[in-house]
């Protein structure tokens, strides 16, 4: 019995190898394709999610600058009304100093003396005037020794005498100017004592 040769068999062998590495080398491309797409999507959803939170921020930004522009008024009223009650607590201050000083002086000179031609107006200095108003010479030299004594040197030390003048009637008056000074700027002020140095 003779031999066939059968061409027809072996061509169908390799094309079904063929056809089975192609379709392999198809998988992996797919899969490779699918994993690139992956990726792909993966990248493309990250950057949407950033550029979703950097629009968020941005508006969160807007909402608080536009709040805090609409308070700016608010604000300044506020600082402006702050500064009125600071100067007009300094003010009131320097008001009760100056009629703290009328009355230490009204009673410091004595009965016979009248303290009148009241001014404490000035409200840049810390600046009392008034005028002191005696019978007599020797009553208004009491008032002198009195401003140069030492109980009313330590509490005013600046005070100012000044247009000394005889009425015909025979009083005498004398301009006073008193500058007051804070209770710190005295206690600074006084001098040390010789006996208190050294003393531990």
């Amino acid at each position: 019995m003779s031999k066939s040769i059968n061409f027809v068999g072996d061509r169908r062998k390799r094309l079904t190898k063929t056809q089975k590495q192609d379709k392999k080398i198809m998988g992996i491309m797919i899969n490779v394709v699918i994993a690139i797409f992956a990726i792909f999507l993966i990248v493309l959803g990250l950057r949407v999610f950033y550029v979703f939170r950097v629009k968020s921020v941005k508006d969160e930004q807007i909402s608080v600058k536009n709040i805090i522009l609409s308070h700016e008024s608010v604000e300044k009223e506020y600082i402006i009304f702050a500064q009125k009650l600071k100067k007009l607590a300094v003010f009131f201050g320097k008001r009760k100093d100056k009629q703290e000083a009328l009355v230490f002086f009204s009673e410091v000179f004595g009965d016979e003396v009248i303290v009148s031609g009241i001014d404490y107006s000035s409200s840049d200095e810390d600046v009392v005037s008034f005028v002191i108003k005696a019978p007599n010479i020797f009553v208004m030299e009491r008032v002198f020794t009195t401003i140069d004594s030492v109980d009313v040197a330590s509490k005013y030390p600046n005070i100012t005498k000044k247009n000394m003048r005889r009425s015909s009637t025979g009083n005498y008056t004398v301009d006073l100017t008193v500058i007051l000074v804070a209770e710190a700027d005295l206690v600074g002020s006084q001098p040390v004592s010789p006996n208190s140095e050294g003393i531990q």
